[in-house]
């Protein structure tokens, strides 16, 4: 084994354990920072509430209004749909911008526009003048995409013409020999296989690299499985490619130069693990006095919100758990949503911040419930929410840098500051899990007996 590349593996993985570290702090500090910002917008500006609800539900409608302008078919026009099957026809040609979410998309005859999609199957036989995005169980392309093809999947097949770019990432990629990718390629899969013409570049990420087409720019080709070269494989430009050994390229396949890099094994990597476990709980003690000034500020600025966020954990414990457990995993498939939906995006922002930094002052709440049940249980009736902050944050922090039952205490921390917040008359999401309030009479009969008079 190299010792070169052995200490540069080590060096490259010390250096990865510090960089994941700086990022894990500037987040926390930058979400920190945003959410005392907002605590400070809630103290000084309450009376701009109504008018922020109001403004909210006018960009609502006119962005309904915009929607309902621009869906239909025509030119230049967004098509927005969600279907069991989209199918166009052979012969049949639509000048649209396609958003779709279905179960199975045909494409048998042209569609003047871009794709942006999600599907368990799809296949293009006829023609997609722009751009193709989208994630699929299965995807072919026996005909033509005039631009880029953007794709995540598990089987994507090419046998057909692409005009632009393809990226794709996959388990089991397949270049047909009858394909024709004009522009450069990046690949990451399983499996890899390349029998068709690539006009531009390659950068291929895969277990097996099975090679018998043409690449007329430069390969780079990362694999631990191996490349097997066909008799018509050619590289037009130079080839990089890294791997657990070198291999014998034929003769006049790689019309420039070719460079080999040995991929390290992990088992020949003897790292210390407690530079790792000292690194770990080094960001770690960061992470809490940013919490503890964070949260000083943002509980010292909303006082009773805090205080009243923690009484709901001590009073419905069951109810915050189930609300956060149910908001923590659907509010990602919102924010994909509203990812698809282009018009959306704006909001998409919107709400993904505020989601990361409830996800962030959740378990600021349940440090004030836990630190409070602590301090009373002492004898002290008259409880600050700041110092039950400060001794509970304290436990909390101690006990999620216990490795594994830390990170599940840490997510059922989450689920309990997130519920209750959820659970705040503001929020109004705890209407959905309340039962139907009972009419309030006006003091007027609701029923009339007896009998009409005629005439």
């Amino acid at each position: 084994m190299n010792a070169r590349r052995i200490i540069e593996a080590r060096e490259t993985a010390v250096a990865l354990v510090r960089e994941d570290g700086v990022r894990r702090v500037a987040l926390s500090v930058a979400v920190a920072l945003l959410a005392i910002a907002v605590a400070l917008g809630i103290l000084l500006v309450p009376s701009h509430a109504a008018a922020v609800e109001t403004g909210a539900k006018e960009v609502a409608e006119q962005t309904a209004a915009s929607v309902v302008h621009i869906v239909g078919p025509g030119k230049g026009k967004i098509d927005l749909q969600q279907a069991d099957t989209y199918l166009v026809p052979e012969g049949e040609t639509r000048e649209v911008d396609l958003y779709i979410w279905a179960r199975s998309l045909e494409i048998n005859g042209v569609l003047d526009g871009d794709i942006v999609a999600g599907f368990q199957d799809g296949v293009i036989n006829g023609t997609v003048t722009q751009d193709l995005n989208g994630g699929s169980n299965t995807m072919a392309i026996n005909g033509t995409v005039g631009d880029d093809v953007r794709f995540a999947c598990e089987t994507f097949t090419v046998d057909g013409h692409i005009g632009g770019d393809l990226i794709v990432a996959a388990r089991d990629v397949r270049i047909g020999e009858s394909a024709v990718i004009e522009g450069d390629v990046i690949i990451a899969s399983a499996t890899a296989t390349v029998f068709g013409h690539i006009g531009g570049r390659a950068r291929i990420m895969t277990g097996f690299v099975d090679l018998s087409g043409t690449i007329d720019g430069n390969a780079e080709i990362t694999t631990d499985g191996g490349i097997r070269f066909g008799e018509n494989a050619r590289i037009g430009g130079d080839l990089y490619y890294e791997g657990p050994k070198q291999i014998d390229i034929p003769t006049g396949a790689v019309a420039g130069e070719v460079s080999y890099t040995e991929i390290v094994s992990e088992d020949d990597i003897d790292i210390d693990l407690d530079f790792f476990r000292g690194a770990g709980l080094f960001f770690h003690f960061i992470e809490f006095i940013m919490a503890i000034i964070a949260g000083t500020i943002i509980v010292a600025l909303t006082k009773e919100h805090a205080r009243n966020t923690a009484e709901i954990i001590r009073t419905k414990p069951l109810k915050s758990l189930g609300i956060g457990f149910v908001t923590y995993i659907c509010m990602p498939l919102v924010l994909l949503i509203l990812l698809v939906f282009i018009l959306t995006i704006p909001l998409m922002f919107v709400v993904g911040l505020a989601y990361l930094i409830a996800l962030y002052i959740a378990k600021f709440y349940v440090s004030i419930w836990l630190g409070n049940l602590i301090l009373q249980r002492s004898g002290r009736t008259d409880v600050s929410p700041i110092p039950g902050m400060l001794l509970g944050l304290l436990i909390v922090y101690i006990v999620t840098a216990i490795p594994f039952l830390g990170t599940l205490v840490g997510i059922v921390v989450i689920f309990f500051g997130l519920g209750a917040l959820m659970q705040r008359k503001e929020t109004r999401l705890d209407v959905a899990f309340e039962a139907a309030p009972a009419p309030v009479s006006n003091g007027l009969p609701t029923e009339f007996t007896g009998t009409g008079t005629g005439e």
